[in-house]
């Protein structure tokens, strides 16, 4: 077999961060951009006629779109290829000089290529029914469907084209620049873990070890590290979160618009939806609590703490090491009992060289899945150190590569999938490999293992993820009445923690505000929720299994293919046929995570009642 790697190989695009063909590159697109721009600017004279347009006119403005369109699909594949390169080094190595360099550049780079379609895509927006119907029966058109149909449900919220211009320039330095300074941050602090000076990529791994003194150790000293850059975060979120208000407001001109309805445009959900999802889950937010109990009861601490909610198996029998060949081979064989072609794409993903895990001195935290555009190929970044959160991170990932892989062969605007959507695919992989783990193990401490991985996900999905969302709502809310202070943010996230946590936590992460990226992500607010979402509707689409038979997998590839092509209400009454809008689907997922829960609380009692024999 082909040797398994854990680092990146992505010479195939450019050799590094220094190679002459970057320069080259951008500058040839920023020459093509401004082809695109003048393509583009005969729409904007049209955009007062647009609902009207004489007859005569539209077989030339329709044969002038689609000559647009190639233009952006080849603009789109080449600055997704270099935008990719260039953020996979940043990742392993933040203090690369010349890919900090390149960053910003690029992001120039995409808010020029938005501002050169602006013309055309108010235009679209405002044109008539008639016109967009002509306009997408022309074959190459078809994939911009959902997009011109989706993105026309903003008619209200439109701008002018100036304006529109106007926001997505200032953006690059302004609202993008503060999370670029995030990053900046979270890749240059030091923590001081036992003794040993490590970066918060590492110390974050440290928080899941066996050891709880190392637990609160690394907890104390992320948050330590965070505490000495606290007005700075707080600066990055009052900044972001002003500038999403404002632009709230200006494109309020016909209806007020509430902070919400732009995240959920972005999410392809409707406000029905997501408050269907978050009030039934409050409902049952003590299946959550009851994991968290239970996760105590089996490491014999009386109430669980926040360094604690990272913490492995008691019964892994101290640290675990589980090498990262071992850890693919496990995710490979629990994929192929979905279908072999799943458990062979895992594999290939670390034979290729397309994930990176190898732990670097200066890299990032967390971990993603994007993928390079020509060709089509995913990409996974995680720092990969042999726990069992580190395995079913890597899951998680994989999850969405597969996503991304099953898409390949469709046109490139219909694989653009929403957040909420995106995180079904990971979610279902996760809970493929811990249905795989549990079926197999041998004996009531290693069943008890692998049901941790579901208690965990109950108290994560169904407690933290919610307590992200209560805090964002919080924040914004007293960011429209001025700057909130980092002193004011501290009970605003200690009171977020406690409307979900309750009494199930000794304490609160006062400071999770600062630690967690997600708050500081400058392109998509309130980036949390679709956790929850992708956990129960991922959950909600595995129940099916024993109905559909072996017509599973075709049904569950045929969902994840129209994710870009769909509102997340649609793909699910196409395929499931089911309403997402009412409480009854979400609750229908809760009992499955009550199910684990309670198998989990039973083998926690058995082991207790084996330690006292």
């Amino acid at each position: 077999m082909p040797q398994l790697r854990q680092t990146w190989d992505n010479q195939q695009f450019f050799s590094g961060s220094d190679d002459p063909a970057i320069a080259t590159t951008i500058e040839q697109l920023q020459a093509d951009i401004a082809e695109l721009e003048t393509s583009c600017a005969i729409f904007g004279g049209l955009i007062e006629t647009a609902d009207n347009l004489p007859a005569a006119d539209i077989p030339d403005l329709i044969s002038k779109v689609k000559h647009v369109h190639g233009q952006e699909v080849s603009i789109l594949e080449r600055l997704g290829n270099v935008r990719t390169f260039i953020s996979s080094i940043l990742s392993v190595d933040s203090q690369d000089a010349q890919a900090n360099t390149w960053m910003p550049k690029l992001q120039q780079v995409g808010a020029a290529l938005s501002q050169a379609g602006t013309p055309l895509d108010v235009f679209l927006v405002r044109a008539s029914d008639g016109f967009i119907t002509q306009l997408l029966a022309e074959p190459e058109l078809e994939e911009r469907s959902f997009s011109i149909s989706h993105a026309r449900r903003l008619k209200d919220q439109l701008l002018s084209v100036s304006e529109e211009k106007l926001i997505t320039g200032l953006g690059v330095t302004g609202l993008q620049g503060w999370g670029n300074l995030y990053d900046d941050l979270a890749g240059s602090l030091k923590c001081e873990v036992e003794g040993e000076t490590v970066g918060l990529a590492k110390a974050a791994n440290l928080v899941s070890s066996a050891n709880r003194d190392t637990r609160q150790a690394a907890w104390t000293a992320i948050r330590s590290a965070w505490s000495t850059r606290e007005d700075s975060v707080a600066s990055i979120l009052n900044a972001i979160n002003g500038w999403r208000l404002e632009e709230t407001a200006q494109r309020s001109h016909i209806r007020e618009l509430h902070y919400l309805d732009k995240s959920c445009h972005q999410s392809r959900i409707e406000r029905e939806t997501l408050n269907a999802l978050m009030d039934t889950t409050y409902e049952h937010r003590a299946i959550g609590q009851r994991a968290l109990k239970a996760m105590g009861q089996a490491l014999e601490i009386k109430q669980m703490a926040p360094w604690d909610l990272f913490a492995p198996a008691p019964s892994a029998g101290g640290e675990e090491n589980i090498p990262f060949d071992d850890a693919i081979q496990l995710i490979a064989k629990a994929f192929s009992r979905l279908t072999p072609a799943m458990g062979e794409f895992a594999v290939m993903m670390a034979e290729k060289g397309w994930i990176d895990g190898a732990p670097t001195p200066n890299r990032t935290t967390g971990a993603y899945c994007t993928s390079f555009r020509s060709p089509r190929e995913p990409r996974i970044f995680l720092t990969y150190e042999g726990t069992m959160n580190n395995v079913m991170t890597l899951a998680h990932e994989l999850g969405h590569a597969w996503h991304n892989w099953v898409m390949r062969d469709l046109p490139m605007m219909k694989t653009w999938y929403s957040m909420t959507l995106a995180e079904t695919a990971s979610i279902f992989a996760e809970t493929l490999v811990r249905d795989a783990l549990l079926q197999e193990a041998k004996d009531p401490a290693q069943q008890l293992e692998i049901a941790w991985q579901n208690a965990d996900s109950a108290a994560v999905f169904l407690l933290n993820i919610p307590a992200r969302f209560e805090f964002e709502k919080r924040l914004v809310e007293a960011r429209k009445d001025g700057y909130v202070i980092a002193d004011k943010l501290k009970p605003m996230m200690a009171g977020s923690w406690q409307h979900w946590y309750e009494d199930s936590l000794s304490e609160y992460d006062d400071l999770f505000w600062a630690s967690k990226l997600h708050f500081s992500i400058a392109s998509l607010g309130f980036y949390n929720y679709p956790y929850l979402f992708g956990y129960l509707f991922s959950l909600g689409i595995y129940a099916q299994q024993e109905k559909y038979g072996a017509a599973f997998n075709d049904l569950y590839t045929n969902l994840l293919r129209d994710t870009g092509s769909m509102t997340a209400e649609a793909v699910v009454m196409q395929h499931l046929k089911q309403d997402i809008r009412q409480p009854q689907f979400w609750q229908e997922s809760l009992l499955i995570v009550d199910d684990s829960v309670k198998q989990f609380e039973q083998l926690v009692a058995q082991q207790k009642a084996v330690a006292i024999a």
